[in-house]
């Protein structure tokens, strides 16, 4: 999923109107920048192994949803966070290909191979979740307005376009040549 779990964040705004937006968003989106960290430090992460898996969804979200508590003292808070990072999980497997556990199996539908269905799924989460926190959810008055939902829908078009010309994929410290061949045919 691409810009569906800002969708998904979003919408959890509408279920906790007090709960920050800057740490639904992180929640959101942290096995992803879990992920380009690793990368980026050369650590090979195959199928998302180390940021995606149970073990480790289960550890961001227990860490991340003891930091919302902490912060913004509130229990309600903290598991909307909580529940937002294993829902990252839940919406990757409809769009991607994540390993379980460590040698454990590989699963998912991998919507990614069809840029249109993953429009398909993802276009109406992020749409949901504007609409929801727009009605619901208290957001900046930036947010709340229709070039937002337009913003976000047509980022998510051209993600799935750069998608099909294979222009991007995740970043992998287990692929750097596959990268570097992918980059020469760009050039």
């Amino acid at each position: 999923m691409i810009l569906g779990h800002l969708g998904l964040a979003l919408g959890a705004r509408a279920v906790d109107r007090e709960a920050p937006l800057a740490w639904l968003v992180a929640a959101s989106v942290a096995p992803d920048v879990l992920d380009v960290g690793l990368a980026a430090g050369g650590v090979c992460n195959a199928a998302g192994v180390y940021t995606h898996s149970l073990l480790a969804i289960a550890a961001t979200s227990a860490v991340l949803g003891a930091g919302a508590a902490w912060q913004t003292r509130s229990g309600r808070t903290a598991l909307v966070v909580a529940a937002l990072v294993v829902s990252h999980l839940l919406a990757d497997y409809l769009t991607g290909l994540k390993a379980l556990w460590i040698g454990g199996p590989v699963i998912g539908l991998d919507l990614y191979r069809w840029p249109w269905a993953d429009f398909a799924v993802e276009a109406p989460i992020i749409a949901g979740g504007w609409w929801a926190a727009r009605r619901w959810g208290n957001l900046p008055r930036w947010l709340n307005a229709r070039a937002a939902l337009v913003v976000l829908l047509a980022g998510q078009l051209t993600a799935d376009a750069l998608q099909k010309a294979d222009a991007i994929r995740r970043p992998s410290a287990c692929a750097k040549s596959d990268l570097l061949k992918r980059a020469g045919r760009l050039l």
